[in-house]
């Protein structure tokens, strides 16, 4: 019984509440409100129009089961939000999305975004300049208008290209989503009908 009495009191300890981790109000600025089979347009530079739908957006907790001994007494939040490109950039990696990812409350979002192959960030170990840096880079539009807190994600600065190639840099804005994204040819599309 002795013997039995630490494994129990083991057992119990790992038995119990865990705390749900919430963005913060900052974090969950990076994923705009938008209803899902909203529609974005896009122009480019060579007069090419491109629409995006949002997908809906999805959020989950992992940990459900509060597996205090196994995952700890946190329930990480999981956001993901997504757009479908009525023009194919890579048959591969079809989608535009962002996700973040916060296991506990005192830790930092992880912010993964890929835009049909041009993901950020790098994965772990590799360098190609400054990586997991984001990038503030004002974004001004060619209809005038202009996003001063955008940042920018280029392929080799702080992204990397793991598709087909066609992807160069993209802008995102926390308040409006995808404004602006660039291909490897030079052609330029920006967001239009705001």
């Amino acid at each position: 019984m002795k013997r039995l009495l630490p494994f129990l009191s083991l057992l119990t300890a790992s038995c119990g509440s865990c705390e749900q981790v919430q963005l913060t109000p900052d974090e969950r600025a990076w994923f705009p409100a938008h209803p899902k089979g909203s529609t974005i347009s896009f122009r480019s530079n060579r007069g090419h129009a491109n629409t995006m739908t949002l997908l809906e957006q999805r959020e989950w907790f992992s940990n459900t089961d509060c597996n205090q001994l196994e995952s700890g007494s946190y329930q990480p939040i999981h956001v993901q939000y997504g757009l479908e490109s009525a023009t194919l950039y890579d048959p591969k990696r079809p989608y535009f999305s962002i996700v973040a990812d916060k296991i506990r409350p005192d830790v930092p979002a992880r912010l993964q975004l890929s835009m049909a192959g041009l993901d950020y960030p790098l994965p772990a170990g590799q360098k190609i300049g400054p990586t997991d840096v984001l990038v503030p880079e004002p974004c001004h539009l060619s209809s005038g208008k202009t996003y001063p807190g955008a940042f920018v994600f280029r392929d080799g600065q702080n992204a990397k290209n793991y598709g087909s190639g066609r992807m160069k840099s993209f802008h995102w804005d926390k308040q409006a989503g995808l404004i602006r994204y660039e291909l490897a040819d030079g052609e330029v599309f920006e967001r239009v009908g705001e």
